[in-house]
């Protein structure tokens, strides 16, 4: 799925870029937002809590040109959308993870919704959707949620230091709030990038009717 997707090479030199001679780019924000709007929303329409937090989270991450940067073949490019991959929890606790295409790919929530849910029924055997060596030239952003734990911070495993695909985890729904851990590289991503998705994400769980 993530070939489907156009890209464009940015005026930008690979070399001038920041932070690339540090050990690490990487870095982490938690914050915690309102979401019992879309709990309430995911109940009354009988759609997956989860299903439609991943939903608010990759929509706020589309809109912000930065974290769909990447490089490839030494230079900087935009891709015009990128997809989640997320891993789905099996009866025996193992996980499998699935690739899942942005809500503005359908005609509604709803479609959106069944898309995913017959994704998760129809997971296959492979630990990993997208080959991780990959990840950072294509298109993709990783999402996972960890539902029974209200943390304050965490850290993500890295392929490589210099990894550019960003990674969000979200934490136990409490008090009508969940944590939000935003993990991207400094070569891209800058404190405004973190507080403009802070702020889609709020718009978007709290009112989770503007997702189409």
């Amino acid at each position: 799925m993530t070939s489907e997707y156009k890209e464009k090479v940015l005026d930008k030199k690979v070399e001038e870029l920041p932070f690339t001679n540090f050990l690490t780019s990487r870095y982490s924000m938690t914050v915690r937002l309102p979401a019992q709007n879309t709990f309430d929303y995911a109940k009354r329409e009988g759609m997956s809590f989860f299903n439609l937090t991943l939903a608010c989270l990759l929509k706020a991450l589309n809109e912000i040109p930065e974290f769909r940067y990447r490089i490839k073949n030494e230079k900087v490019i935009e891709y015009e959308k990128i997809n989640a991959v997320t891993p789905i929890m099996m009866p025996d606790h193992t996980i499998r993870e699935i690739e899942i295409k942005p809500v503005s790919e359908f005609n509604s929530l709803r479609e959106w919704n069944d898309y995913v849910d017959n994704k998760k029924k129809n997971i296959n055997d492979n630990l990993f959707s997208v080959e991780p060596s990959l990840r950072d030239i294509l298109p993709i952003g990783n999402f996972s949620c960890i539902p029974w734990i209200n943390f304050d911070s965490m850290t993500n495993v890295m392929a490589d230091s210099k990894q550019l695909m960003p990674v969000i985890t979200w934490g136990k729904f409490v008090d009508g709030k969940i944590p939000i851990s935003l993990t991207a590289s400094h070569i891209f991503i800058f404190g405004w990038q973190f507080k403009l998705f802070y702020e889609k994400a709020e718009d978007y769980l709290t009112h989770p009717e503007k997702l189409i």
